[in-house]
């Protein structure tokens, strides 16, 4: 499978990967450019595929990277080219990333100038070898279904008692428009405050219940904005259960692993959608 569709698509990836790889590093001087001509010092403009410049401990680094999005191995004569560019660019360094490999002679003269050979592919299992790569998580899932309830207000608040004199009407709810509020919390639909007063627990799965509340600081919020307190809460209600299972596989995670292809280290992983 292709970690890219084509060669610009994968001399981007690769500019993501290294822009990546110094944010991490916390380098200064961040400058990864894709698609850059620089000059050298013969005078010829060279086309670059990935430009990487950044100062660390106060000095400058010039990183030439050049992208072979190849079906076979890389030759010596693509080697042999990065080096006459890293000679004509001062201080610069060389970098190949290609997807599949470098035949024998190209990692012998990459390894004796000093010049990177990486490799951009995509994840495989072996990648995760003494790591964890797929995590099985076992949830349970419970809820309370509400199906008839009573309230009484605070008969002894004097803001609510006020109220209901004033417009006896408020004292009519429908569970669908209530909203309540506690003390120190932002209003919230009726369900949600019951699920915060009333656990569920395996002991009554399945079985009706009821269950009586005496909330101290605890008010119904009118459309209108006005409260009224709390007083008596008797609530019927069915707690259910279900149960999902759910895998996460690492390697769905991520689109493109950068590997030493002289040493064979992961050096890093890109993720998906970053």
């Amino acid at each position: 499978m292709k970690v890219s569709e084509s060669s610009t698509d994968y001399e981007k990836l690769a500019k993501k990967i290294y822009e990546e790889i110094l944010a991490l590093q916390g380098v200064e001087n961040i400058d990864v450019r894709h698609n850059v001509k620089i000059k050298g010092k013969s005078g010829v403009e060279h086309q670059i595929d990935v430009f990487w410049e950044y100062k660390y401990a106060g000095i400058v680094h010039r990183v030439l990277i050049e992208c072979k999005h190849y079906s076979d191995a890389v030759s010596l004569l693509h080697v042999r080219n990065l080096h006459g560019l890293i000679t004509d660019i001062p201080n610069s360094s060389g970098i190949i990333v290609t997807t599949i490999g470098f035949q024998a002679g190209a990692k012998e003269y990459a390894n004796f100038y000093g010049m990177g050979l990486k490799l951009i592919r995509k994840p495989r299992g072996e990648d995760w070898d003494g790591c964890i790569q797929i995590i099985n998580i076992q949830m349970k899932f419970n809820r309370n279904h509400y199906f008839d309830f009573k309230v009484d207000f605070d008969g002894k608040d004097q803001a609510t008692i006020d109220l209901a004199r004033q417009d006896p009407s408020i004292m009519s709810i429908n569970s669908a428009d209530i909203i309540v509020r506690d003390e120190g919390h932002e209003p919230c639909a009726f369900n949600l405050w019951l699920d915060r007063h009333i656990p569920s627990g395996t002991d009554s799965f399945g079985v009706e219940c009821e269950v009586t509340l005496f909330p101290e600081k605890s008010y119904l919020v009118t459309v209108d904005g006005r409260e009224l307190k709390l007083g008596r809460l008797v609530v019927k209600y069915i707690s259910t259960f279900f149960e999902q299972d759910l895998e996460i596989d690492a390697m769905n995670l991520v689109e493109a692993v950068l590997q030493d292809f002289s040493s064979g280290e992961v050096e890093h992983m890109h993720h998906k959608n970053s």
